[in-house]
């Protein structure tokens, strides 16, 4: 079965000036039914922030369920989440888990308004014990490389081979200095035909709900097109025009689901060229609710990318069933002093009668725009009257250099032209006029003669330090993300509005719904919006089973 062009290259020869000049293949392409109510207002949410209890920082990625619900969310970059109000009133149990910390159960009734309570939760106690000795024993014949081998023979198994389909919230924005930027948002229905599929063709998606959240900031420059030369461009890394929107954009960056078809370098093919690609090494056994993982550590092959990239990450492997859990990977340049991110992919599944579902996948890359503040000229006027040139640029001059001759060199017809004099604007400090010596020596210009005059440039600077034409970029994070609220182990295909995968998701029409059930946008916290304390909250703690 033939996949679709892949969306994401790595650059084998980076070239500053010609970044698209040569490419290796990097994948980057992100490719439902039931119905909902959504909440949106602040008042209408109680928040929370998960916490590690030993590093004070906050747990993103962990699975919260209203328990009789059978619904929930994952928690948010700092470790936050939202639950409606009026499910609050129902006397309904939260259930936390995450991987690597103790699950808890509190009571929705010990959470507060107005302010983001603080749940405490422990790191998971590492198996350092005789369990381990005797796992090691087990696997001793078995070794991490033959663990991961046998985990991905067995997806047959421990994924859905039939229809299924799920809720998921979705959303879409961009980061920097821990700020979100462009936030959008959606609720969608994916209806996945099984593991045996083609998920890209085959899974058709419905579109529940989308927004625009203007509560956060906007820069319309972030959302541009990426060109992949200069005017948005991903360092190392070419995309393809074809991938499809940005929901497509980021399902197929999930592996596990697309383990028979192109992914992401250096993954690639997972079930022909992860193990191949890739060393590993058994790194701890950790305790879940109902059993244990392997945590095994990877890092990409050094012939794989000429010393230019490395990858790595960490695949958690279920030590009785061989389901892997949870898989996160990492590409970086180490070409610079520094290595620098390229980007990282962190997908988790979960267990629901004997089988794996999706319980998140979230995508970022590192992106590079121009810095609008960087010195430019925007306009050079020649006026035909009093033979001069007015120069306009973007910021305010710095005095000193501007006014010195020597900094520029006009040409007419290749001949230098003499500078008499250099008047600043009596309007704006943006503007400067050149006033021209011997001008007369040359035929006469008009308006169709630009091309006849030339200038040049140097050691000119802007008030705050800034040199002329001095090109330097501003990098963002760029997130897609998706989190799973419930899982029907059945699928059944309606006859409704789908996604069309290649065309954004604000351009998409949303579907009709029938019977009505709740889910909600699990709307980052923002801080400018939303004036509560963060608190540690009281909570009552249930005990698990």
């Amino acid at each position: 079965m033939k996949s679709l062009p892949p969306t994401f290259d790595l650059l084998n020869n980076y070239s500053k000036n010609k970044r698209t000049k040569a490419y290796r293949f990097l994948a980057f392409v992100l490719i439902l039914f039931s119905h909902f109510l959504v909440h949106s207002q602040s008042s209408d949410f109680i928040y929370g922030r998960l916490i590690d209890t030993n590093s004070g920082e906050g747990i993103p990625f962990a699975t919260i369920i209203v328990k009789d619900l059978g619904k929930g969310v994952i928690s948010n970059f700092h470790g936050d989440f939202s639950i409606p109000h009026y499910i609050q009133q129902q006397n309904d149990t939260l259930l936390i888990s995450c991987i690597g910390y103790k699950s808890k159960a509190i009571s929705l009734k010990s959470l507060r308004s107005q302010e983001v309570n603080t749940i405490m939760l422990s790191v998971a106690i590492t198996e350092l014990d005789e369990v381990v000795i005797k796992a090691r024993k087990k696997i001793k014949s078995l070794s991490p490389r033959k663990l991961v081998k046998r985990s991905i023979e067995q997806i047959p198994i421990n994924y859905p081979s039939s229809p299924f389909s799920y809720i998921a919230y979705y959303r879409e924005y961009k980061m920097k200095n821990d700020t979100y930027f462009n936030l959008n948002e959606a609720l969608i229905e994916n209806l996945d035909f099984g593991f045996h599929t083609y998920d890209q063709r085959d899974s058709k998606m419905r579109l529940l709900e989308y927004k625009v959240d203007n509560t956060f900031e906007r820069d319309p420059t972030l959302d541009i097109k990426y060109d992949n030369v200069d005017a948005k461009f991903i360092p190392d890394a070419h995309i393809h025009p074809c991938g499809g929107n940005e929901l497509t954009m980021l399902m197929i960056h999930d592996a596990l689901r697309n383990y028979e078809h192109d992914t992401y370098s250096f993954v690639y093919v997972l079930k022909e060229n992860f193990i191949s690609n890739h060393k590993f090494k058994l790194a701890d056994i950790i305790q879940i609710d109902d059993g244990s993982l392997y945590v095994i550590d990877f890092k990409s092959r050094k012939t794989l990318s000429d010393n230019k990239y490395l990858a790595f990450g960490q695949i958690f492997i279920n030590r009785d069933t061989y389901a892997i859990h949870k898989l996160f990977y990492s590409v970086y340049n180490i070409q610079e002093k520094e290595k620098q991110l390229i980007f990282n992919v962190n997908v988790e599944y979960a267990k629901k009668k004997d089988l794996m579902y999706l319980n998140y996948i979230s995508f970022n890359n590192v992106f590079k725009i121009p810095n609008p503040k960087d010195y430019a000229v925007k306009e050079i006027v020649y006026n035909l009257d009093n033979k001069g040139m007015s120069i306009t640029f973007n910021n305010p001059n710095d005095s000193i250099v501007t006014f010195k001759r020597s900094n520029y060199k006009v040409k007419i017809d290749d001949k230098n032209v003499p500078i008499k004099q250099i008047i600043q604007d009596s309007i704006s400090n943006r503007k400067i006029q050149l006033v021209l010596d011997n001008v007369s020596d040359f035929p006469e210009i008009d308006e169709n003669d630009s091309t006849r005059i030339k200038i040049d440039f140097k050691n000119l600077t802007d008030i705050d330090g800034r040199l002329l034409n001095d090109r330097t970029y501003l990098t963002y994070n760029q997130y897609r993300e998706l989190f799973v609220q419930q899982v029907q182990t059945f699928g059944e295909e309606k006859s409704m509005s789908l996604i069309d995968k290649f065309l954004p998701l604000k351009n998409n029409k949303i579907s009709e719904f029938i019977e009505p059930q709740e889910y909600w946008m699990n709307t980052p916290i923002n801080k400018k919006n939303i004036n509560v304390p963060i608190i540690p909250n009281d909570e009552k703690e249930i005990p698990t089973k």
